[in-house]
């Protein structure tokens, strides 16, 4: 996977998304894989990202097929770890940039500058597996927080992003990453990976969105906004 970035706000609402997977190829050979993406708009394994934090692919539509595990936040080199303040980096959303200071002041977006970003985009098999409980996360804390599809995948276009998300009714913001810098601060390797940002900048849960008996990044979200400590902080990044 490739870093995703998304984020829908009208300064109003936000359209994100990203994935790691390389565009469009036969379901059974599809991989969730983080990688550099171009797209905007509002939204088994994922895709890995290489060593730089790009997702390594072959020529359009196709990718090498070979993926790694990051663990955990600042288990790569650079990368940041939960409890860091996290650095400034920009998205796409609707053809206007935003730096995630920006984000996190938009009051139509969020309430006190929390945060939710999973690593997504519109060709990837593992995101198919979050998107519908991502989106129904961002209509629960619409206005209060920043649910936002993170798009930063190689051959993802803002098209492809707006058309993919009409289709399928998705609602939550969807933004784009293109440098891919993103899954390198968060040392994330795989699409569906999560973060959870708090109002003051401060990475608090980094890991996968969910499984099938436990609600990760909802469950972090509710601990941030009560004040609580985190109980999970970071699980295994797996799409």
């Amino acid at each position: 996977m490739r870093s995703i970035v998304a984020a829908a706000a009208g300064l109003g609402l936000l359209s994100f998304t990203a994935c790691s997977e390389i565009p469009p190829e036969p379901p059974e050979t599809q991989e969730s894989r983080v990688v550099d993406t171009v797209p905007t708009s509002i939204p088994s394994e994922s895709h890995e990202v290489t060593e730089s934090g790009h997702g390594s692919h072959g020529s359009h539509g196709q990718h090498d097929g070979a993926h790694r595990h990051v663990e955990d936040a600042g288990g790569d080199s650079g990368s940041i770890a939960v409890g860091d303040k996290v650095p400034e980096f920009e998205v796409t959303i609707d053809g206007k940039t935003f730096k995630l200071s920006e984000l996190q002041k938009n009051s139509a977006l969020t309430e006190n500058g929390t945060l939710v970003l999973t690593f997504w985009c519109s060709f990837c098999h593992s995101c198919r597996h979050v998107e519908k409980d991502l989106d129904k996360l961002a209509k629960q804390y619409h206005g209060q927080v920043g649910v936002i599809a993170l798009d930063a995948s190689a051959g993802e276009t803002a098209e492809a992003v707006a058309e993919f998300a009409a289709k399928h009714g998705l609602t939550v913001p969807i933004a784009l990453n293109a440098s891919g810098t993103a899954a390198d601060i968060f040392g994330t390797g795989r699409t569906t990976t999560t973060i959870v940002i708090d109002s003051e900048g401060v990475l608090r849960y980094c890991g996968q969105f969910g499984d099938n008996r436990h609600a990760y990044a909802a469950d972090a979200l509710e601990a941030v906004l009560a004040g609580e400590e985190v109980r999970v902080k970071k699980t295994r990044h797996k799409g």
